[in-house]
């Protein structure tokens, strides 16, 4: 295997780095003439669909021939379909919290987000009490990885990895997970609403890039508020145009990781609350007492097949049910009969062929051609994300040491003492910053490759490599470019399977660990590997 360093991206790389605050990048947002984009790497659709009867509760056992999916009214072809699991058992909405879920193989995984930048203080108490009583009344094997995020107005913050052991994930609540003082919902006006529906919503995008590795379903139940902006006064129509766009962006990661969301607002009941339908352009979502800017960041919920609950007290059995919906679904997925890409938004339908039986499943997609669209002022959103996430990116499949090599030297000649001796070489230490070796051992079935003419395979990659202090900040960073070629001789070789590549770095005095990101350029798929400061072995000194 041949990797040649292609090139370096300075420009862009200042670009990201300087939008890694959510603030500065929603400042950088409002200016953009258009939104960014992301546009649909291929052309199966894959569709995750919940049943359900008169009374809500979930149907399974239903068969490919049962289906009909619809793209803009047109019929499509059903080209994969895989059954749902068995019925839970006690369906009721009164016993979901207890209800036990079935056992499957692949469980799909659940994200509990809890919203502390757009909640107000009373609700974000009575929601951490409500989590905490959900998975009390869950068995010590929880049925599905489970892992806990905040969301601050530092961004996504991780409280509790994956996990099926309930009393780890119980172990968070005997803390403080509440932020104080308390985020104000007031302060900033416009612009601070601005600002807190951009950081939700890269958040959002942040967990479904994290998971786009994993197959099948992933739950994201979103407990808070919401957030009002669109409404507000002294937001103009071609912002609220920016807006809707950054949504739609969104609601196409969603749909092509597989990711549905539920919000659950824990305000509790409302009294006489007024029904209404607002229309957001894709889809037209009837609610209670809801405006346009509480529909901003909530749509996304059914936009992605998902639900909304609101006017509830129960918010541990809101959680049961969006998690039981997880274990119900059918997939179904087709090649769409539209050929023509162009960028519009395409409605999905799922009809079933039996009475009194609904489908919930994505509302639709964003009919972009290949790749990503705009030049060099398009910021590369998952790559950059990438960097600070803490959220692991395993699409891209590697593993990396480090090892300290020994400081440069000076060499000093001073002048011979005695006539007709060679003169004297001194060495000083340097006082450069210490030189990181890294070796990264790539997953070679991970990366996109392709056929050369002689046979050969090429793949093309990008590599970052940042220094990440204790606080979090970036401390210095380096992006490559780099170009494999995999000789045909080769192919067969075990050997080959882990593609071995050597990076050097500066290291600054505070670093805490070295995040390394690997980007496939041909997937836009991505890989995240920490290396602790802890790890790094140093070089003999010769």
């Amino acid at each position: 295997m041949r990797p040649n360093w292609r090139r370096t991206l300075p420009r862009t790389l200042t670009a990201l780095f300087s939008i890694f605050s959510p603030l500065a990048f929603s400042a950088a947002f409002a200016q953009q003439s258009a939104p960014p984009v992301v546009k649909v790497a291929t052309r199966l659709v894959v569709l995750s669909v919940v049943v359900t009867d008169k009374s809500g509760n979930p149907v399974t056992g239903l068969t490919k021939d049962d289906f009909r999916v619809l793209e803009d009214d047109q019929l499509q072809a059903i080209a994969s379909f895989e059954p749902a699991a068995e019925p839970v058992s006690s369906p009721a909405a009164e016993s979901a919290a207890t209800a036990a879920l079935p056992a499957i193989d692949a469980p799909p995984p659940a994200t509990l987000v809890l919203d502390q930048l757009n909640t107000k203080s009373e609700d974000l108490m009575f929601a951490v009490e409500k989590i905490r009583d959900f998975v009390r009344a869950q068995p010590p094997h929880l049925a599905q990885p489970t892992s806990l995020y905040s969301l601050t107005k530092r961004g996504l913050e991780l409280l509790a990895p994956p996990t099926q052991d309930r009393d780890s994930l119980l172990a968070v609540f005997k803390k403080s997970i509440v932020e104080l003082p308390p985020h104000s919902l007031e302060s900033g006006g416009v612009q601070g609403g601005a600002d807190r529906l951009v950081t939700s919503l890269l958040a959002l995008d942040e967990m479904a890039l994290g998971s786009a590795h994993q197959k099948g379903r992933k739950n994201i139940i979103w407990i808070g508020n919401g957030i009002p902006i669109l409404s507000a006064s002294g937001v103009d129509l071609s912002n609220r145009a920016r807006f809707l766009d950054w949504v739609h962006y969104t609601v196409n990661w969603l749909e092509e990781s597989q990711t549905t969301v539920y919000t659950v607002n824990p305000a509790g009941l409302e009294v006489a609350p007024e029904t209404r339908a607002v229309d957001l352009g894709s889809a037209l979502v009837p609610q209670t007492g809801l405006t346009l800017s509480d529909l901003v960041f909530e749509s996304l919920a059914p936009e992605s097949g998902g639900a909304i609950f609101r006017s509830r007290n129960d918010v541990d059995v809101a959680i049961a049910i969006a998690l039981r919906d997880g274990f119900s679904s059918y997939t179904l997925s087709y090649y769409p009969r539209n050929d023509k890409w162009d960028s519009k938004f395409r409605r999905i339908r799922v009809i079933v062929n039996r009475d009194s039986l609904t489908a919930r499943t994505q509302r639709g997609y964003y009919a972009f051609p290949d790749g990503f669209e705009g030049g060099a002022a398009q910021i590369d959103f998952g790559l950059s994300r990438a960097v600070t996430s803490p959220i692991p990116f395993r699409s891209v499949a590697f593993t990396a040491t480090g090892q300290i090599l020994p400081p440069a030297s000076t060499q000093t000649v001073r002048p011979p003492q005695t006539p007709g001796f060679a003169p004297r070489v001194a060495k000083t230490p340097a006082t450069s910053p210490a030189t990181l070796r890294v070796v990264l051992g790539i997953n070679r079935g991970s990366l996109s490759w392709t056929q050369q003419p002689n046979g050969d395979q090429r793949s093309e990659i990008t590599v970052v490599t940042s220094c990440i202090g204790s606080s979090g900040r970036v401390l210095g960073y380096r992006v490559r470019e780099a170009e494999l070629i995999l000789e045909k001789s080769k192919l067969q070789d075990p050997a080959s399977d882990s593609i071995q590549l050597f990076v050097r770095l500066d290291l600054p005095s505070k670093t805490d660990h070295v995040r390394l990101v690997v980007r496939d350029a041909a997937s836009s798929h991505l890989g995240t590997f920490d290396l602790p400061s802890s790890s790094f072995t140093r070089a003999p000194v010769h």
